[in-house]
């Protein structure tokens, strides 16, 4: 079961798949031209960072790479309408939320380089907006409970802040998702959830994954709304998110399932063998930054040329974070694979540590590339 055409016309929305728009829901949202541009540049660099990055595992230079063509406008829209203070724990593929937060294009990079990322505790309320984040979560569904957790300590500390926290809906499948909403429910914690359904995961489809007729329907039972909105469409995943964000203020969360595609394939290991041109077709037709591309030049925002500069600065600045990343991402020994799984490592991991570098030591590196 797809979710399309039928639920997808029962979105939430702001701007059609055709361009056409709400013009009072906009000047609602008081976004000046500046703002409204702002996210434009963002998905377009999320995706010169993607196909960057693409091409750089074909090349070798990475072992894997996530890619996101088709979710830009859920990546970006909920990620601006988070304040300074506030908290976003994302799963992997979102790199338009964090280029919309500020993160710098290397930063990202070196995370797939080197496989972790570096804050510092001792100065977590300085922290500038694209710190304030948890790192990306490749075990699937466990920020769910993670970012609950955080924003209950962070509530009992009196801080003003909320989480936001994105799973896929394979990762609604896992009991981390059921632990994390019941636990924000309960202790009336403020987090906003947002299920970015894009209806694959991997190669299991929705309808494998569950019976309810969507994921926001399941939000009531934990104690909290449920939204369905238009994932395509950056203007109404903002203002979704900014009326949750408001909420979860008050000590009300919100489960938000934004209707999506993923267009391209699940990653850089996935054969995508199993969907036909004839499924990909219509979400081609309904491009995110095509759509929102034909508002801004409606309201001006856009003129003549822009588009094309925009997209070639965007490749540009991928095209130097990606050098810059290479040539400063340090090599890393085999036993440093342990060294960030826990903060007090249990005695096995030791053992298993020790157990690899014997094996290093007997048979080299070569016998470990696959």
């Amino acid at each position: 079961m797809v979710r399309f055409p039928e639920e997808y016309d029962e979105c939430e929305r702001i701007i059609a798949p055709d361009g056409s728009y709400d013009d009072d829901a906009v000047a609602a949202l008081d976004l000046d031209d500046g703002t409204l541009r702002e996210l434009y540049e963002s998905m377009v660099q999320a995706r010169a960072l993607e196909e960057r990055g693409l091409s750089l595992q074909r090349q070798g230079e990475f072992h894997f790479w996530m890619e996101c063509r088709g979710l830009e406008a859920a990546h970006v829209g909920p990620a601006a309408a988070l304040g300074d203070r506030d908290w976003m724990n994302t799963e992997w593929r979102q790199y338009g939320a964090h280029i919309q937060r500020g993160r710098p294009l290397e930063d990202i990079l070196l995370f797939w380089l080197r496989g972790y990322e570096e804050w510092d505790t001792e100065t977590i309320d300085e922290m500038a907006p694209y710190e304030r984040r948890l790192p990306h979560i490749v075990a699937v569904g466990t920020q769910v409970p993670q970012t609950a957790g955080l924003m209950w300590g962070r509530k009992l500390q009196g801080y003003d802040e909320v989480g936001l926290v994105s799973v896929g809906d394979g990762g609604a499948s896992k009991g981390d998702f059921h632990a994390g909403l019941n636990f924000a429910g309960v202790l009336e914690l403020p987090v906003v959830f947002l299920l970015l359904n894009n209806q694959w995961a991997i190669s299991t489809p929705v309808d494998r994954q569950t019976a309810a007729d969507t994921y926001a329907a399941r939000a009531p039972g934990y104690g909290f709304d449920g939204v369905l909105v238009d994932g395509n469409d950056v203007l109404a995943t903002y203002r979704a998110t900014r009326r949750a964000v408001d909420r979860a203020r008050d000590g009300e969360p919100t489960l938000i399932e934004a209707l999506t595609y993923r267009r391209g394939a699940h990653s850089s290991s996935d054969a995508d063998d199993y969907r036909s041109d004839q499924q990909l077709e219509p979400w081609r037709e309904r491009d995110p930054i095509d759509r929102y591309e034909t508002l801004l030049f409606d309201r001006g925002v856009l003129e003549g040329g822009d588009p094309a500069a925009i997209r070639e600065a965007a490749e540009r600045r991928a095209a130097e974070a990606a050098e810059s990343a290479l040539a400063t991402a340090e090599e890393q020994s085999p036993e440093e694979v342990f060294d960030e799984v826990f903060a007090n490592p249990p005695a096995y991991i030791d053992e298993q540590r020790e157990e690899l570098l014997a094996l290093y030591e007997r048979h080299g590196e070569a016998a470990f590339r696959w």
